[in-house]
């Protein structure tokens, strides 16, 4: 889990995601920052593009949390609209705990007002955000090559381990191409080589 490329951020352990979460627990923006951590590791989405994102994305009119979110082009890096999908029930149990607290709160939940805030009760910025991921991770693990990066890495690279075809992991990564996912992330696993050799099969 830990192998890297030069200049690339890491990827994190199941446990170190554990542990982020077990400290996240006790901070003073718990719920929230919970959430953030979900959204990244489960759903591979962008800094960027968690930054845009807007109540009237993520929950309908009753306040239940969507199946997917349809980001607009103009949140993704690759200018292109694509699906990400609200499935995942950490996301799901985090994001219903985050909406019930912005309700009691401030009330703050109109359709068109940021999906997450700042202590100031603002949007973040796209920067803004990028550095509250990294001190959250940073804060437990304290290895600098763990960024705000590292989380959609992860969700990434363990795609393309468990198996799931390059179309579909590229697809649900947002990236441009197939050959953008295979360049970036496919790295040759040396116990699947081990096994496909132990089980080849002349004709």
């Amino acid at each position: 889990m830990k192998n890297r490329r030069q200049g690339q951020s890491r990827l994190l352990t199941k446990k170190e995601i554990q542990n982020v979460i077990q400290f996240q627990k006790s901070s003073r923006h718990s719920i929230r920052n919970i959430c953030l951590v979900n959204m990244s590791i489960y759903l591979g989405m962008r800094v960027g593009e968690i930054a845009q994102l807007k109540m009237g994305d993520v929950v309908n009119e009753d306040l239940s949390i969507k199946e997917q979110v349809v980001l607009r082009k103009e949140y993704t890096k690759t200018n292109q609209t694509r699906v990400v999908y609200l499935v995942h029930k950490e996301v799901r149990k985090s994001l219903t705990d985050y909406i019930n607290y912005r309700k009691e709160c401030d009330g703050n939940v109109k359709s068109n007002k940021a999906l997450f805030v700042s202590q100031k009760k603002s949007g973040f910025s796209p920067r803004t955000l990028q550095r509250l991921y990294k001190n959250m991770y940073r804060s437990v693990i304290g290895d600098e090559m763990v960024s705000s990066h590292s989380g959609r890495r992860t969700f990434i690279s363990n795609l393309i381990t468990q198996g799931i075809d390059m179309k579909t992991v590229s697809t649900l990564a947002g990236h441009s191409s197939i050959q953008t996912t295979v360049d970036t992330y496919a790295v040759a696993n040396p116990n699947k080589m081990e096994m496909v050799c132990r089980s080849i099969n002349i004709q």
